[in-house]
């Protein structure tokens, strides 16, 4: 039976709770200097909402909006496998919804929740009453316009009728706020990277949040991404969201390439918030610092947090660069993620979306005490501050793969790796490609998604584990094994093309070469298992000519990214000088990295006297006061650096 209705009531559990003094999203900081302070480009950002909104236009009903729905992995005490999807029509009100995971004989709520964080209070809204008469269930109806009126849909969720206990939940991506609102997207300063919104919103675009007036406090008919991007920036660096003092920045430092590995640890003082485990005796077991300080890792609940000191994995810190060409859901995956975030694809609580790690991370690294208690040991981000969160990281790094079938490489070394990445090496008996499953070097298999796969890298000896023991990783999903691991033992494909500066590899940092890597692939953990057609075999000279392509894909990187950076400047009206002076500090800092991962490998010398000379006009960028010579100089250092990548490849027809 079909039942909606509206109530008003306390938080319906700790994943929606709020406080009053809940942080806001900031619009100010001054930047630890140690973390760096990205400025997202809000080009990216365009270009990445144009295609979403090109794909749903083209769609059979454009105004059918779609939420996944996913256990509250991170928040829940245990797994609960509740997993399905929430549809709803917002020309006609019409709704549907599957879910499955559930127990046979029990009752559920389907509901949508507006978060009213002023006044401590959620709205409710409930669309159906759930009686399962097996493991999955469907539900349908219609809203009435009337009744959701004023209502703004926050989060949607599936609770057990008899205790109020969230099994499920999810929320809209910025995208899709701004989709459904009909909204454009407007750059303050910059018209040119705007976009105005020419085709009308649904009759029930108004249950849809306006993220317009969220970020600006005033209605419009345009998001001010650049404001959002900002805000979110923001947060990232300096959100401690009233926890142990660890932000984002803590473990995603700009200035690191959002990763932080052994060098850059040992860079950091005795205080500071990522060794709180070192210093705050109620989290002495947050973290383990031997592995930390040695190898880099992390400790994760990624599979419960109902013995927390017991059942954990350690985990390397994956760089946030380039998110929108690794996010796609492997779709052959049982119950798969909303995105594929973390190494093994499922490292967010609720559907698994980008916005939704915010969540986890605050609850698994910010805390105040292993109990965890919201409101009391951390403040969870409000739906905004979600928002801000995930524009900014969408606007970071390349929205784009390279294309390597019209990419050459100059140095013949270089281009014969690339041939080698893409065809193999012919062998009859390791006949394996790399580009099978990272294609044009990116994090996407050829059918465009991002897989999962047992390499069976935790096979390997982690020399970790002659300092402590620790328990193994079971991956993706929350099966229980026989050697006391949870998962199906695979992981999701990491980008190759921001490898060589983001050092150490796979999820454990096992291996911290790229060299390693290769000899990974080479091996008998890896070839051992696997078809002949499967199997990698590589020289030394292979070896060399394979990691220097990576190099070299990834320099390519570096000055495409210093370019854009480069470029936004000179987009933007006026002189801002904190988008100005960040823009700059990041277009540094790839520039320097490019000079680094040339001088690894002793390639392209003349490419890095070119790189080096855009770098010293970054500078004199970042020290001149007058904007129109301030303006002069970046164009000069633009076209040195298009003259370096011409130097390392050229795009063929």
């Amino acid at each position: 039976m079909r039942i909606v209705r509206v109530l008003s009531c306390i938080a319906i559990a700790s994943l929606i709770a709020v406080e009053a003094n809940a942080q806001s999203v900031p619009s100010a900081v001054s930047p630890d200097p140690l973390r760096g302070s990205a400025e997202g480009k809000s080009s990216t950002f365009l270009r990445q909402y144009l295609a979403f909104r090109a794909k749903q236009l083209a769609s059979a009903n454009p105004d059918l909006l779609t939420i996944s729905l996913g256990f509250v992995k991170g928040l829940s005490r245990s797994f609960t496998g509740t997993s399905g999807s929430l549809s709803i029509d917002l020309r006609t009100g019409e709704f549907s919804a599957r879910v499955s995971g559930l127990t046979a004989g029990e009752s559920f709520t389907l509901a949508l929740v507006d978060r009213d964080e002023a006044r401590k209070l959620d709205r409710t809204l409930v669309l159906a009453a759930i009686a399962a008469t097996g493991p999955t269930a469907s539900a349908a109806g219609k809203l009435d316009p009337g009744q959701v009126a004023g209502f703004a849909l926050d989060r949607a969720t599936l609770t057990r009728a008899s205790t109020g206990e969230v099994l499920a939940s999810g929320a809209m991506s910025v995208f899709q706020k701004v989709f459904f609102r009909r909204l454009g997207v407007a750059v303050t300063g910059a018209p040119t990277l705007s976009f105005a919104e020419p085709t009308r919103a649904p009759a029930l675009a108004s249950l849809v949040p306006d993220v317009s007036a969220e970020t600006a406090g005033a209605a419009a008919q345009s998001v001010p991404i650049d404001v959002l991007i900002r805000q979110g920036g923001t947060l990232f660096t300096t959100g401690t969201f009233s926890g142990n003092g660890r932000t984002c920045a803590t473990c995603h430092p700009a200035s690191n390439n959002l990763t932080i590995d052994t060098a850059f640890i040992a860079t950091l003082p005795a205080n500071d918030p990522l060794f709180v485990a070192e210093f705050n005796p109620a989290l002495a077991q947050l973290e383990k610092p031997q592995l930390m300080r040695g190898f880099g890792l992390i400790l994760e609940n990624l599979d419960g947090l109902d013995d927390p000191t017991n059942k954990f994995v350690m985990r390397g810190v994956p760089h946030t660069l380039g998110l929108p060409v690794s996010l796609v859901q492997d779709a052959a995956q049982p119950d798969p993620p909303a995105e594929m975030t973390g190494w093994s694809g499922d490292g967010a609580p609720g559907a698994g979306s980008l916005r939704d790690f915010a969540t986890g991370a605050v609850t698994q690294h910010f805390t105040k005490s292993l109990a965890r208690v919201p409101n009391q040991d951390f403040v969870l981000p409000s739906e905004h501050q979600l928002d801000a969160l995930e524009a900014f990281q969408l606007s970071l790094g390349r929205d784009t793969d390279f294309d390597l079938l019209h990419l050459s490489f100059l140095d013949p070394d270089v281009d014969t790796g690339k041939l080698l990445f893409v065809n193999g090496t012919g062998d009859p008996l390791a006949g394996g490609r790399c580009s099978a499953c990272h294609g044009n070097s990116g994090a996407l298999a050829a059918n465009g998604r991002n897989r999962n796969f047992n390499t069976n890298v935790e096979d390997v000896v982690h020399p970790a584990r002659s300092v402590l023991a620790f328990p193994h990783d079971g991956g993706f999903g929350q099966t229980a094994n026989p050697d006391g691991t949870f998962g199906n033992r695979t992981f999701n494909t990491a980008s190759v093309v921001e490898a060589a500066d983001t050092a150490p590899f796979f999820h454990n940092n096992v291996v911290s070469t790229l060299e390693g890597v290769i000899g990974f692939y080479t091996g008998p953990e890896f070839n051992g298992p696997r078809l002949a057609g499967a199997r990698f075999s590589f020289d030394a000279t292979q070896t060399a000519q394979l990691t220097n392509f990576m190099r070299g894909i990834n320099t390519l990187q570096n000055v495409d990214v210093a370019r854009s950076e480069l470029a936004e400047i000179l987009a933007l009206n006026g002189n801002p000088q904190p988008q100005v002076q960040g823009h700059l500090q990041t277009a540094f800092t790839e520039t320097g990295d490019a000079i680094r991962v040339l001088d690894q490998g002793g390639i392209y010398p003349n490419a890095v006297t070119q790189i080096n000379q855009a770098q010293q006009l970054i500078v004199q960028a970042q020290q001149t006061a007058n904007p129109n010579t301030r303006r002069t100089i970046i164009q000069q250092a633009i076209t040195t650096l298009d003259g370096a990548r011409g130097l390392v490849a050229t795009v063929t027809p």
